[in-house]
C-alpha cells in the first residue's frame, strides 16, 4: 500500500489567491475597470490576510539549516505588498480617469497588464520557492493547525 502524498496546504491557499487575481485580470481584459478594482481590493485583503499568517504563525517555524531563512520570505512579503499596492493605484487612477475612447480604453487595459505583470512575476517564484522548500520543512501538523481550516475561506 502507497502512502498518499501529505496534504498540498500552501498549493490550496495561493491557487485560491491566483484564481481571486485571475478573475480580476479577466475584468480588466473587458474593460471592466470598477469590477476590476472590487475584484482587486477583494485580493488584496485576502492576500494580506495570507502574508499575516505566513509571518506570524508559520515563518518563525523554519528550521535552523533551511534551505531559505524566514528573513528572504519576509522580505519577498513586503516585496509583494509593495508591488500589490503600486498596482492598486494604478487601476483606481484608471477609474479616476476613465479612458475617453475606444484607443484610449484599449491603452489603459495594455497599461494595467503590463503593470501587473512584475506583481505576478514575482508572487510565481515566491509560491514556487514555498512549495518546493517551505512546505516540506515545515511540521505537516503545523501546517495543519494554520491552513487546515482555510482552504475555502
Amino acid at each position: 500500500m502507497t502512502a498518499s502524498p501529505p496534504p498540498a496546504y500552501f498549493e490550496v491557499q495561493h491557487e485560491r489567491l491566483d484564481a481571486q487575481l485571475q478573475a480580476h485580470l479577466l475584468d480588466v481584459v473587458g474593460a471592466d475597470f470598477v469590477t476590476a478594482l472590487a475584484r482587486l481590493t477583494a485580493w488584496r485583503a485576502d492576500l494580506a490576510r495570507h502574508i499575516e499568517i505566513e509571518n506570524t504563525r508559520l515563518l518563525p517555524h523554519v528550521p535552523e539549516g533551511a534551505r531559505w531563512a524566514a528573513r528572504v520570505y519576509l522580505l519577498e512579503h513586503d516585496r509583494i505588498a509593495l508591488l500589490a499596492d503600486e498596482y492598486e493605484q494604478r487601476v483606481q487612477a484608471v477609474i479616476a480617469h476613465p479612458p475617453i475612447d475606444e484607443q484610449a480604453r484599449r491603452r489603459a487595459v495594455l497599461m494595467l497588464l503590463d503593470a501587473a505583470h512584475a506583481l505576478r512575476h514575482v508572487l510565481e517564484h515566491h509560491h514556487e520557492r514555498e512549495h518546493m522548500a517551505l512546505a516540506h520543512e515545515l511540521p505537516l501538523a503545523l501546517q495543519a493547525a494554520v491552513w487546515g481550516g482555510l482552504e475555502n475561506a
